[in-house]
């Protein structure tokens, strides 16, 4: 049971630190500024931010919630979500999903938008800073 027990907390410790990674290689791919994640971490979703909704669309795909042509996989997104916001996720995203734009990167951020608005408890519960 004991190695069970450490075999848990590694792989969690595993995850933790692979997350960590796909936000500073993101970070670092897109030279988003840390005073925009703040701000969008605090709520302000009104940022016509590139760089920002370029490092959405790069932590949103390395995380498989968006394929490479930015195209929203459901299942894979609830994945990543509490499950008690699982439920009403599944509506909201199967609507967000059908948002288009002029780029990859503006769909991504419309996209997140459109879940925040609905969800806006996620900015507390996701970490993607």
């Amino acid at each position: 049971m004991k190695i069970i027990n450490i075999l848990l907390v590694i792989l969690f410790l595993l995850l933790v630190g692979a997350r960590a990674d796909i936000k500073r290689e993101c970070r670092q791919q897109t030279n988003v500024s840390w005073a925009s994640l703040k701000q969008l971490k605090a709520g302000n979703i009104e940022q016509n931010d590139m760089k920002l909704k370029c490092y959405l669309k790069c932590f949103m795909v390395k995380i498989g919630i968006l394929n490479e042509d930015s195209n929203v996989d459901v299942e894979k997104a609830l994945r990543h979500l509490p499950r008690s916001m699982q439920e009403s996720s599944k509506r909201i995203l199967n609507q967000c999903k059908l948002i288009q734009a002029e780029n990859a990167c503006d769909r991504a951020f419309q996209i997140a938008i459109c879940y925040v608005k609905a969800q806006p408890e996620i900015l507390k519960n996701v970490s993607f800073i």
